[in-house]
């Protein structure tokens, strides 16, 4: 006889075991609202949202930035995409939404427009959409009485935690930071001071967190291995020479990428293959694919599920411009309906 058992009536053992297998808020917060026994499986104060404090880069300071020399405290700044589906789609073609929530030190959540970093104010009923954890993005803020008071992020390129999950308490992860100036830089949350990592001649642009390890390109398109104990391992070779200003590093369907951005509207695109004699190879196509990278974080869609993105084109949100690879040219980043 088939013995059915209540979701209420499990056993707090099997529940707490679960719990502990969840990483993401919205994974937490779904299985907390589930039923009372549940919910108590998982005390509120297991999902650890503070921003921790970690140490201000101004022991590395940008040579243009000299207030930067003001030790100030620091903090990480949390934001999530969300990959939204319309339960009811308003229109048969109506593809997959993508929304941003960044968290605040005082923890509140703010809704960001995804294509431009800027904050929109909608209205979101969840109970209309099924919702995933598509990425997360992080930047570094400062507190002071500085003018203005956040201008400290600008010399960011990029913030990465770890580890990055939901589970585990802000105060027990580390942060990599890569300075616009080309500093890599690694600290353990608390700590007084960073740590410089790397050739103090070689300028990191970007780093990626691929196949579960750490990797940072520079301006030569060079791609460096992380090891412990914070050493760097050459792991791919310079790009072909050219005038780039700028290295981001995306992963696309498994494959690593790394964009090479110029200054005078030159775009090209690298995608690595080591099992060649010449690793990297030329992109001349994403096919359906688009990239979207900025200062916190860098990552793929398809265009045919998403909607709003155009295929084979790379957004970039901090110039709030888009590439078109079939055009080769940059073209302003249209606005997009408000679909919520």
């Amino acid at each position: 006889m088939d013995e059915r058992v209540e979701c209420s009536d499990l056993p707090m053992e099997l529940l707490e075991r679960i719990g502990k297998s969840l990483d993401t808020r919205i994974d937490v917060l779904r299985f907390r609202s589930v039923c009372n026994s549940w919910r108590s499986s998982i005390p509120s104060s297991s999902f650890h949202s503070n921003s921790p404090r970690i140490p201000h880069p101004s022991r590395f300071p940008h040579p243009s930035r000299s207030w930067l020399w003001i030790p100030v405290p620091a903090y990480l700044c949390e934001s999530t995409l969300y990959r939204l589906q319309r339960l009811n789609p308003q229109t048969p073609d109506e593809g997959l939404l993508l929304i941003k929530v960044e968290e605040s030190n005082l923890g509140n959540l703010r809704l960001l427009d995804p294509y431009r970093n800027r904050y929109e104010v909608v209205s979101l009923n969840l109970l209309d959409f099924r919702v995933l954890e598509f990425t997360k993005a992080y930047t570094l803020k400062c507190q002071c009485n500085c003018q203005p008071p956040t201008r400290g992020a600008i010399v960011i390129n990029k913030v990465l935690k770890f580890p990055n999950s939901a589970r585990i308490n802000v105060n027990d992860c580390a942060v990599f930071i890569v300075y616009f100036s080309g500093i890599l830089s690694f600290a353990k949350c608390g700590d007084e001071n960073l740590t410089r990592v790397g050739d103090r001649g070689i300028k990191y642009e970007d780093i990626i967190v691929y196949e579960g390890l750490f990797y940072v390109v520079d301006s030569l398109g060079r791609v460096w291995w992380i090891r412990e104990p914070l050493e760097l391992v050459e792991f791919m070779p310079r790009l072909p020479p050219s005038d780039g200003w700028r290295k981001y590093l995306v992963e696309s369907c498994g494959a690593l990428y790394v964009v090479d951005r110029g200054l005078h509207h030159f775009l090209k695109v690298y995608k690595m293959d080591r099992d060649k004699p010449e690793p990297w190879d030329l992109v001349n196509s994403l096919g359906d694919r688009a990239f979207v990278l900025g200062i916190d974080c860098c990552f793929s869609v398809s265009t045919e599920e998403f909607y709003g993105f155009k295929r084979n084109c790379i957004y970039f949100t901090d110039i709030r411009s888009v590439f078109n690879l079939e055009d080769d040219r940059f073209e302003n980043l249209a606005p997009l309906p408000n679909l919520l």
